[in-house]
Formats: C-alpha cells, structure tokens, sequence
C-alpha cells in the first residue's frame, strides 16, 4: 500500500459509511412512499422499503420519485466505500498470500459491480453481487479460520449468514414481507463490520509507525 492509502484510507471508510448514511437519510426524507407491501403509503417506511426503494424512477404507488438523485449520490459514496473496504479487508492478516490477493481482487471488483444496482438491471446485478462477493469471501474464511480475534470472526460469520438468508428470500420470495428490515439488520452489521475493520487497521498503522519512530 501506498503511504497514502496506507494511512488515510481507514479512516476515509468510516467516513464514507457516515457520509452514506446522512445522504441516504436526506433522500428517505424526500421518498414521496410506496412499497411492495404497502403501494400507496405516505413517506420512507424503515419497516417496508427497501434501500434500493429509493433509487426507483417511479415508486410502487406510481409517483414521480423526486429522491432518486439524491438516492443514487448516496449509493455511489456507499459503492466506493466498499471498493475500499474490500481493499483493506486483508489487511487485518499478518501474512499475505494468494487468499488475502484473492480477497481484495473479488471483492473491489465485487463492489464495482454493485455500483449498478441503481439500473434497471437491478436484480440481475443482486445475483452477479451475491455470487462474486461469496467467491471474494472463500479465500477471507479459509484466512480468518487462523485470525485471533473471536469477535471479528462472529460478526463477519453473521455479516455472511444473514446476507445469504436475504439473499434467499429475496430469489424464493418466502418470507418477502419481513425482508425490508431483516435487510436492514444486515446493514447494520456490515456496517460495524466495516468500521470495525478499519478501526483495526489503523490501529495496525499506528503501531508500525511508532514501532519505526523507535527504531529511529
């Protein structure tokens, strides 16, 4: 990594987390409503829209979606906080091999992919997401299999455990009604998973930095 990326990058992540989450809160603000259990409901509904529900030209009820733009600014700051994520993700390992290379390759190109979900093409670019980000984590289990910290293995084994029951729903359709909040039960776990990483890093960065100031 480069000096740059090296140091800032963790704390530019959890940035972009916050910096979604106040973009996002800004467009549900101006979601005019309409889901797929409620069509005509008035407003953003944490129990029945989904995030992408923001994003959609026209809502459910038939509206004009006057937050798509806004939606979407904050889809990409959420995109390009994952790519960067997954960039740091093998970071947290002390050695470095062909799984930690697989990890940041499958997972940035992962999360590139996942930019599109604003498309038209957004169930197929969901598929090609859960597909490409499943074979990114194979090489992260096999790694954290070795890694020390229990509670980063629990949440990152939870983070994939529900991501695959939303996933499941939402191609089976069982259980649909419920999905909107157990997807948001999934963000927020990602999410810790994501400062939680970062926060690792740097602390990681923090050390080697003081460890060469030694050393000088």
């Amino acid at each position: 990594m480069t000096r740059l990326l090296k140091y800032y990058l963790p704390l530019l992540t959890i940035i972009g987390m916050g910096a979604y989450l106040s973009v996002f809160t800004a467009a549900a603000i101006d979601y005019p409503g309409g889901s797929d259990n409620i069509p005509h409901d008035e407003g953003y509904s944490f129990f029945h829209n989904f995030l992408c529900d923001v994003m959609n030209p026209i809502t459910q009820g038939g509206l004009l979606n006057q937050a798509r733009p806004l939606a979407i600014v904050s889809h990409l700051i959420l995109s390009l906080t994952m790519i960067s994520f997954f960039y740091l993700l093998p970071e947290i390992f002390t050695v470095k091999n062909r799984n930690t290379k697989l990890i940041r390759g499958f997972g940035m190109f992962t999360m590139f992919v996942f930019i599109f979900m604003y498309t038209k093409y957004h169930d197929s670019i969901v598929t090609a997401t859960a597909l490409l980000g499943t074979v990114a984590l194979v090489p992260f289990f096999i790694e954290l299999s070795k890694y020390p910290n229990l509670g980063m293995k629990n949440l990152a084994r939870a983070c994939y455990l529900l991501s695959v029951i939303v996933f499941f729903i939402f191609v089976s359709k069982i259980g649909f009604y419920y999905l909107p909040f157990i997807q948001k039960l999934a963000f927020v776990l990602d999410a810790s998973w994501v400062i939680w990483v970062s926060l690792i890093v740097m602390k990681k960065n923090r050390l080697a930095a003081n460890a060469n100031a030694i050393k000088i």
